[in-house]
C-alpha cells in the first residue's frame, strides 16, 4: 500500500521527511486548467522539483459548473483536455472528480437531465483518459456537501454504466460514515475502485479519533485492493505541528494496516 497526503506543493518535503510515497495535490490550483502555458511553466517546475511525486489530483472541477443551465460544454471540454494532459505531464495517474460545487443539482433542475450531464462529462474525460492514460475516480460526498452521488454504491454503478477504463469510482471512509454506508460497499465496489481517501472521526487526522482503520484495510484487501490510500482532512497549518501531525498518522495507519 502507498500513503499520501491531500495537501499544497510546500507541504511535500514534511511528507517525503516523514516517509510518504506521494503527495495528492489540486487539480483546479496546481495544474491551473483554464490558464495559459505560460503561468503553467511556473507551476510546473515547483512540482517537479517536489520532493515526492505527485500521484494523484483532486478538486478537478472548481470553477465553472457541470449540472445546469450554466453548464458550458465546450469550455468543460477545454478544461478537461488541458487537466488531464498537464497530469500527465508531471506524473499523475488519477484525478478526483468530487467537485461539489459544480456538480450539484440547482433547485428545480431536473435530476434526470443533470445525471445526463454528469454523464456527459464522464465520457469527456474518458476520451481524454484514451489519450493521456490518466484516470478520473468519481467522489461519492455525504449530503452535507452534495445533493447527488453520496454512496460509494451510486459511484461504482455510474462508473459501471460509463464502461469506460479511464472513469473509475473512489471510498472515502470519511463520507462513507456520514452516510452510513458500509465498508461492504467497498468490497463490492472492487471492480472499479481506483482510490481511497480516509480521515478519522469529524475529519481530523488519522489516529486522533475513534475510527477503525484496521477495519477498512481489511475491507481494502477483501476487495483486492492495494495501492493507494490518501489522507484527506483536518490538519495543524503550522508547519511544525503539521509534521508531527503527518508522521504520527502515517505510523497509525501503517500499524492498522499490519494488523488488518
Amino acid at each position: 500500500m502507498r500513503f499520501g497526503v491531500c495537501a499544497p506543493v510546500g507541504a511535500a518535503g514534511a511528507l517525503a521527511s516523514a516517509g510518504y510515497d506521494y503527495i495528492e495535490l489540486n487539480v483546479a490550483v496546481d495544474l491551473i486548467p483554464d490558464d495559459d502555458d505560460a503561468a503553467w511553466s511556473e507551476k510546473r517546475q515547483a512540482i517537479e522539483a517536489m520532493a515526492l511525486p505527485v500521484e494523484v489530483l483532486n478538486s478537478f472541477v472548481r470553477t465553472g459548473k457541470i449540472v445546469g443551465p450554466e453548464a458550458d460544454p465546450d469550455r468543460l471540454k477545454r478544461y478537461v483536455d488541458c487537466a488531464l494532459e498537464r497530469a500527465r505531464t508531471v506524473g499523475a495517474s488519477r484525478i478526483i472528480f468530487g467537485s461539489a460545487g459544480a456538480r450539484n443539482v440547482p433547485e428545480g433542475y431536473p435530476r434526470d437531465r443533470a445525471m445526463d450531464e454528469i454523464r456527459h462529462f464522464l465520457r469527456l474525460s474518458a476520451d481524454a483518459s484514451d489519450r493521456t492514460g490518466v484516470v478520473v475516480c468519481i467522489e461519492p460526498l455525504e449530503k452535507g456537501e452534495s445533493n447527488i452521488l453520496n454512496l460509494v454504491s451510486e459511484g461504482a454503478a455510474l462508473a459501471r454504466e460509463i464502461g469506460r477504463p479511464g472513469v473509475r469510482n473512489l471510498a472515502d471512509t470519511w463520507h462513507m460514515e456520514c452516510e452510513n454506508e458500509p465498508l461492504q460497499a467497498i468490497v463490492d465496489s472492487m471492480d472499479v475502485l481506483a482510490h481511497v481517501h480516509t480521515a478519522d472521526s469529524r475529519r481530523d487526522a488519522p489516529g486522533t479519533g475513534s475510527y477503525d482503520h484496521a477495519a477498512m484495510f481489511r475491507a481494502l484487501r477483501a476487495a483486492g485492493y492495494d495501492a493507494r490510500v490518501s489522507i484527506e482532512g483536518n490538519l495543524p497549518q503550522e508547519p511544525e505541528a503539521f509534521a508531527e501531525q503527518v508522521a504520527r498518522s502515517l505510523a497509525h495507519l501503517k500499524t492498522a494496516y499490519e494488523s488488518a
